[in-house]
């Protein structure tokens, strides 16, 4: 008897399977016709932006980009930047708001599918006549077993835009993360030709301090025995200190950007390992002329910024849709009986299938102001997605004319500190045969070493803005 009651149990699940399923087509039907009411999304246009993108002297193929690790050879240099990369706090930060935004759009997604689910209950009331009386509940004992389903119909595209926009703030996260890690690249290149410089001009300095010392003993030889004046050799006095008061300085400095290193790749305070110098840098020589014609689709920035104002534009379409009905689907499928020895009979059988459907009717324009908001907001996105873009191209265009200008200042600091050179080795020469004062000798210390800092800085500078353009590029240009 049991075997048949469950033979006819099983008859009447199937039967409301296939029940499920009508519904379950019937639901297809609807998400793909229904209507999707909401602006669609499309790129803000700008006479500034096209003005750029139409120019002549655009490189037109960019699809190929030189690697970091292809742009800077340093050993040293590539090395600290795999360790940022894989260390970075803020990078490591990115990572997991790209996680984050990837389950969000997975629950998104889910949305548009239905929830089903089941519930198990059972238990005895044992109550006395006059708990009964008063409504406590009557003396019973119950089982009850339901799988259950509740599915809201996409009529006018609600979850869909909501889907929409959370791949797209996914895709936003990701670029941001390009961003983040473009970024920390030039940043910790910009750290590493800083520190070389430093380092260059406390060689500088200290070979200063070494030729000042032994200048000063010079003279003081020189004015015990009657040669020279006091004032030569307070002079001298004075040169040697404000030199050797640099030193401290430039050491500070170098562990300033040192502790700024360690703290880019997520390590405490500590020294930084140098390779090449500055001037020894295998940095490439050919770069592009112009602005790239594909800016807009390689900077990660200006991606996220897009993926943004999309995003933000599917909320318009999500607000909009608030404003329609909104239709539901719902049903159970189980078995419950007052007793467990009747669980499978036939009449313990249950099973049920409903709808709703709801809607605003008057709310006074809040549904409307809803849908004003997010425009508004779309429409402040937009504004800061066209800033982005100019601002790139702004970014390319600086770095281009730096690292050309860079290149004639760096030939005409050579120059100025060949000529420094040999001026002060002329003017020492005849100082030290009674030719000329020691103030000329001073002017021209200071002369050349004024020239030897500034040459220094000139080629850090040169080697960073290298660095710049690869950055305000996207993270690289096209391979020749």
């Amino acid at each position: 008897m049991i075997i048949v009651n469950a033979e006819i149990i099983m008859w009447k699940f199937r039967k409301s399977i296939a029940v499920m399923k009508y519904l379950f087509f019937l639901f297809l039907l609807f998400a793909t016709t229904g209507c999707l009411v909401g602006p669609k999304y499309a790129r803000p246009d700008s006479n500034a932006i096209s003005s750029y993108i139409t120019a002549d002297s655009l490189v037109k193929d960019t699809t190929t980009l030189i690697a970091w690790t292809e742009v800077y050879k340093d050993p040293e240099l590539t090395k600290l930047i795999r360790t940022v990369l894989d260390s970075n706090l803020d990078l490591l930060t990115s990572v997991s708001r790209i996680e984050e935004a990837r389950a969000l759009y997975g629950f998104a997604k889910a949305s548009l599918y239905p929830n089903i689910g089941y519930s198990l209950a059972g238990g005895v009331n044992n109550l006395g006549n006059n708990a009964q009386l008063v409504g406590v509940g009557v003396d019973n004992e119950f089982y009850k077993g339901f799988g259950t389903m509740s599915w809201e119909l996409d009529l006018f595209g609600k979850l869909r835009h909501q889907n929409r926009s959370s791949w797209a703030k996914f895709l936003a996260e990701q670029n941001n993360a390009q961003a983040v890690r473009v970024s920390l690249i030039a940043e910790t290149a910009t750290y590493y030709f800083l520190l070389l410089d430093l380092d260059n001009r406390l060689q500088i300095t200290n070979k200063t301090v070494t030729s000042r010392t032994n200048s000063l003993k010079l003279i003081s030889d020189r004015f015990s025995k009657g040669y020279v004046s006091e004032l030569d050799e307070l002079q001298a006095k004075q040169q040697l200190a404000q030199v050797e008061a640099l030193v401290p300085n430039l050491k500070r400095a170098i562990i300033e950007i040192e502790n700024a290193l360690r703290l880019l790749s997520g390590q405490a305070p500590g020294p930084i390992s140098r390779g090449y110098d500055n001037y020894s840098q295998e940095l490439p020589l050919e770069i592009p002329e112009g602005i790239p014609s594909q800016l807009l689709q390689r900077r990660p920035d200006i991606i996220a910024a897009e993926q943004l104002l999309i995003a933000q534009t599917e909320q318009i379409g999500v607000a909009t849709a608030l404003r329609f009905p909104t239709l539901s689907l719902t049903g159970f499928l189980g078995v419950a009986s007052p007793s467990l020895n009747t669980i499978l009979d036939p009449a313990s059988f249950a099973a049920g299938v409903g709808g709703s459907l709801f809607g605003p009717l008057f709310e006074f324009n809040k549904n409307k102001r809803r849908v004003d908001v997010q425009r508004q907001q779309a429409e402040q996105f937009s504004y800061q997605y066209q800033k982005k873009v100019l601002k790139a191209f702004s970014e390319v265009d600086y770095t281009l004319a730096a690292f050309q200008t860079y290149k004639v200042e760096s030939d005409a600091r050579k120059r100025e500190l060949d000529a420094a050179l040999k001026a002060f080795k002329l003017t020492e020469a005849r100082y030290n045969e009674g030719y000329s004062n020691y103030l000329e000798l001073l002017n021209q210390q200071d002369n050349l070493l004024s020239s030897q800092i500034n040459e220094s800085i000139v080629q850090s500078q040169a080697n960073i803005s290298v660095v710049n353009l690869f950055k305000a590029l996207g993270g690289g240009w096209n391979a020749k």
